[in-house]
């Protein structure tokens, strides 16, 4: 009996140690980019993405925002070649917002003037939609998958119920577009990580490029939504000290690290520094301690048309009613009663989980380690 208890132990601690060292799952995530080149937040988060062990990347679809789809599409595929990995299909997506045009955009700039200095693909000189140039090295070789971004997000999310998470780092026009074609993909996505907005409630250029779409995927009911806004991404910056980390630490991306930040100057009137954005949303998917403050948060967009058209609404969970100055009350305590509704989020919105502070050393420290090993 005392032998059988001694075996029955063992097999029970061998057990548990094989489960212990047992791999874990990868993540399985779609990215949604409008993955400018060569440089930037857009190409770097898609070669985190594309290096990272821990995630099984489904796919890449392009959208346009901050560069055209067409030249979006060319970036995307060639990050592909670049880390080795084009078995990741790339989908072309939308090209032009929901609704928002750059006609009526700049109508609107002469009734209330300019209140966001970048514009992407907007910019009075930007190149044509259909314009298309060589990365370095030349145009890659791998094509586009044949179909459309919606298509394909919602054939994956169907293909893996409950497990694929959307990284949304571009304006929101291909999400928008596939919850209206199959709303079923909803409760079927197992979260949803967006790059856009503003926690102070101003512009930002994923939301204002395509105000409706977002404000159509934010009034969905997704099981989990994370948002990176604006000011979180303005925490990290890139720079010529972290780019020589990732030269100095060799590996396959150090050659091109070299080339695109540390040997070139950027033509008058451009940087290649700018806050990592992106990648902060990639860092958080990978590792979400690298967040060390979130605050929920009740978020649309204004698609009024207006002055504001494109701006974040932000409406806050309040823990009580407020309380008054007394000269200004009646002489009877607060009724806390009649204020519950005014308390009550707003009907059609979801509780979202918004980036307020980043652990900077963690996220550099993540960021590096994608990069070279």
């Amino acid at each position: 009996m005392k032998r059988l208890t001694l075996l029955m132990l063992i097999l029970a601690f061998l057990g548990g140690s094989q489960s212990l060292s047992a791999p874990q799952p990868k993540i399985k995530i779609i990215a949604d980019q409008d993955s400018a080149g060569p440089e930037g937040t857009n190409f770097l988060s898609l070669l985190m993405l594309l290096r990272a062990p821990q995630v099984d990347l489904l796919g890449i679809t392009t959208v346009s925002g901050d560069q055209w789809m067409e030249p979006a599409t060319v970036f995307a595929l060639w990050a592909t070649e670049i880390t080795g990995r084009t078995d990741v299909p790339v989908i072309k997506g939308a090209e032009q917002p929901l609704v928002n045009s750059q006609r009526e955009q700049e109508a609107r700039e002469k009734l209330y003037g300019s209140y966001l200095g970048w514009h992407g693909s907007f910019n009075p000189d930007a190149p044509h939609p259909k314009e298309i140039w060589a990365p370095p090295g030349g145009f890659p070789k791998v094509k586009p998958k044949p179909g459309r971004a919606a298509d394909f997000i919602i054939d994956t999310i169907r293909a893996h119920p409950g497990e694929v998470v959307l990284y949304c780092a571009g304006p929101l026009t291909n999400i928008a577009l596939a919850v209206s074609m199959d709303h079923d993909i909803v409760p079927l996505t197992k979260a949803i990580y967006i790059m856009g907005g503003s926690s102070g409630g101003g512009p930002e250029l994923n939301w204002w490029w395509d105000p409706e779409a977002a404000s159509i995927v934010l009034r969905q009911p997704w099981k989990e939504i994370t948002i990176t806004p604006f000011e979180a991404g303005g925490q990290v910056w890139s720079s010529e000290r972290l780019m020589k980390r990732i030269v100095s630490e060799g590996g396959p991306l150090a050659n091109h690290v070299k080339q695109v930040y540390l040997d070139r100057q950027p033509p008058a009137g451009t940087s290649i520094w700018s806050m990592m954005w992106d990648e902060l949303t990639v860092a958080s998917i990978l590792n979400p301690t690298v967040i060390k403050k979130s605050e929920t948060m009740y978020l649309d967009v204004d698609v009024t048309h207006g002055p504001k058209y494109g701006h974040t609404v932000v409406w806050k969970p309040s823990a009580d009613v407020p309380e008054f100055f007394l000269p200004y009350s009646g002489p009877r305590p607060v009724d806390k009663e009649k204020w519950k509704g005014h308390l009550t989020p707003p009907a059609p919105l979801h509780p979202a989980s918004v980036q307020m502070e980043v652990d900077v050393e963690k996220f550099e420290n993540i960021f590096v380690n994608l990069m070279t090993h």
